[in-house]
């Protein structure tokens, strides 16, 4: 069996753009793009909070491992900011590989690039510290796909994905040999093959619009 640090190093490689379309379900984050630090790789912990209480946020941190992504689902969607500095900080302390939240952050100015974070936005708005929606390591939905705690998370400058736990190694097949079938494409538009040839392209659009029969 592969060691996260491997499996992570594999999916890192292959991107978000190649895992996604490798996915057999929708399984890309909308309008959570990475905003702090570098492109991450982790199995997911997951919790939901209500609005503008974000002490789900720290159990989750708590319970994290080295190497996990924090998944915050928040029926705030942006309106205050769960995390900031010294969330963060708690967070790079247990080395988190990242954060992902469905609200907003805060701090922003000294916000490090340690743990990556991934949020809907930014917001000086302050939270209390009550309850939760649901306990930690519970299904989410965030950004429209679903998070089961396991599942591996994605993200880099193109987005964020969801690779089911355990259809990893599959997506990965996939997506490696999308990456493959790629660099063949360069190789023949560099030699200066044009992209009818390459991508097969019907000679006469127009018809093929007429007979199109709904395929990609």
């Amino acid at each position: 069996m592969r060691s996260s640090s491997e499996r992570a190093g594999r999916l890192l490689a292959a991107g978000v753009v190649a895992l996604s379309e490798s996915i057999r379900r929708p399984y890309l984050l909308s309008e959570l793009p990475l905003l702090i630090g570098e492109p991450f790789a982790g199995p997911a912990v997951t919790v939901a909070i209500p609005a503008g209480d974000n002490l789900g946020v720290h159990l989750a941190i708590e319970a994290a491992r080295p190497g996990d992504v924090v998944c915050v689902a928040s029926a705030g969607r942006g309106l205050y900011g769960v995390v900031g500095d010294l969330l963060a900080l708690s967070a790079s302390v247990r080395e988190v590989a990242a954060l992902v939240i469905d609200d907003g952050i805060r701090d922003l100015g000294t916000l490090e690039a340690a743990p990556a974070i991934a949020a809907r936005g930014v917001s000086a708005r302050g939270t209390t510290k009550r309850r939760v929606r649901q306990s930690v390591n519970a299904d989410v939905s965030i950004g429209g796909a679903l998070i089961r705690p396991g599942d591996w998370i994605v993200g880099d400058a193109d987005g964020i994905c969801v690779v089911p736990a355990g259809d990893v190694e599959g997506v990965l097949g996939r997506a490696e040999s999308r990456l493959d079938r790629e660099r063949v494409v360069r190789e023949e538009r560099r030699a200066g093959a044009p992209s009818r040839s390459v991508f097969g392209l019907p000679a006469d659009p127009t018809a093929s619009i007429a007979g199109d029969s709904g395929g990609n």
